[in-house]
């Protein structure tokens, strides 16, 4: 088996890297002017303005991993960056006036969200990047980057535009609960936040008691991204895991210990030779192309897989969603797995 390999190689989506973890997002360097500032807090060009009856207190800060947005008053356009952002502020009834690209939804909006965008929202395209002329035209008040994986290098230039919200730690290691708090403290509705990630553990919770079969039964989850080389999801710090086992289900022991080190809890790579390992009670594959996973299925060593319990091979938007759960995706994901969770014995 082969490891080493970096957490961007399996599918992550959000403002700075995409689904295939080879795409990024880079800006240029652009400004807003004080009239734009006013043309943006004006009446007729609020869109959805939170109405600030969760409990929500102005002027507000939120210290993140850049340092802190400072809100005066409750934001009235908002650009999401990264799908994560959308779901949340979709979640709290706020449309967006600007909205990241889904690369795996039909017409640029993730499958979950579908009728759910309002038709002014301006898609912004990460594939290859965005300018900051195109944030900056939207006028923003507020824009959430919390699923920013190059919120490092990016942050700087879009904060010149807007109070920028970013990641607590990074877009890998918040929690989509984390998330969605701490966008509801920006838009005033914290009380409403808190009450959507409780309905949504409730939904979680409620699946793991509908099939309780799925408790101490192994599971598997991965990535196939060529050909000859599978990448495995079994980090404890991995959302994917997190999520899975919330449901009862455990790694298979076949897999477990396959991260690069101890500290950095990377995906490990396994050969097509060696992806009967993969074969559990539940086994999740997403793979990159439909010609990826005809060639892998061939394999001699794939039959063990397909042979064992419950096999789910699954598309780019699926494992994107179970890498990086997000609040409206979740019910959706759940639903998409729930053939599979009948299937295991």
């Amino acid at each position: 088996m082969m490891d080493g390999m970096r957490r961007s190689a399996l599918p992550r989506r959000g403002g700075a890297l995409l689904a295939t973890g080879i795409l990024c997002l880079g800006l240029a360097s652009c400004g807003s002017s004080d009239d734009d500032d006013k043309d943006a807090g004006s009446a007729d060009s609020t869109k959805s303005a939170p109405s600030g009856d969760g409990g929500g207190a102005f002027p507000v800060v939120i210290q993140h991993s850049q340092g802190k947005a400072e809100l005066k008053s409750a934001p009235r356009r908002v650009v999401a960056l990264s799908a994560m952002d959308v779901d949340a502020v979709l979640s709290l009834g706020v449309e967006p006036v600007g909205a990241a690209k889904d690369p795996f939804g039909k017409d640029g909006v993730s499958p979950w969200l579908a009728g759910k965008l309002d038709g002014d929202t301006k898609l912004i395209n990460t594939v290859p990047d965005v300018s900051f002329e195109e944030i900056a035209a939207l006028k923003p008040d507020l824009i959430l980057a919390t699923g920013d994986y190059g919120i490092a290098k990016n942050y700087a230039r879009l904060s010149q535009i807007a109070p920028t919200l970013a990641p607590t730690k990074t877009a890998a290691e918040d929690s989509w609960q984390s998330r969605e708090e701490r966008v509801g403290q920006a838009l005033g509705k914290p009380a409403e936040a808190k009450k959507a990630v409780a309905d949504t553990e409730q939904q979680i919770a409620a699946t793991a008691e509908r099939y309780p079969k799925l408790k101490g039964k192994t599971f598997s989850a991965s990535y196939a991204y060529s050909a000859t080389q599978i990448a495995t999801i079994t980090s404890p710090d991995d959302f994917a895991v997190k999520f899975l086992q919330s449901l009862g289900l455990e790694v298979t022991p076949t897999l477990k210990g396959t991260e690069k080190s101890a500290t950095q809890k990377q995906p490990g790579l396994l050969s097509p030779e060696l992806a009967d390992r993969l074969a559990s009670d539940l086994t999740v594959i997403g793979f990159v192309s439909p010609q990826v996973r005809t060639s892998l299925e061939r394999g001699p060593s794939f039959a063990k897989v397909k042979s064992t319990g419950a096999y789910t091979p699954v598309d780019n938007a699926t494992i994107t969603e179970l890498r990086n759960p997000s609040i409206l995706g979740i019910p959706w994901l759940l639903e998409e797995l729930t053939p599979s969770f009948k299937a295991v014995k």
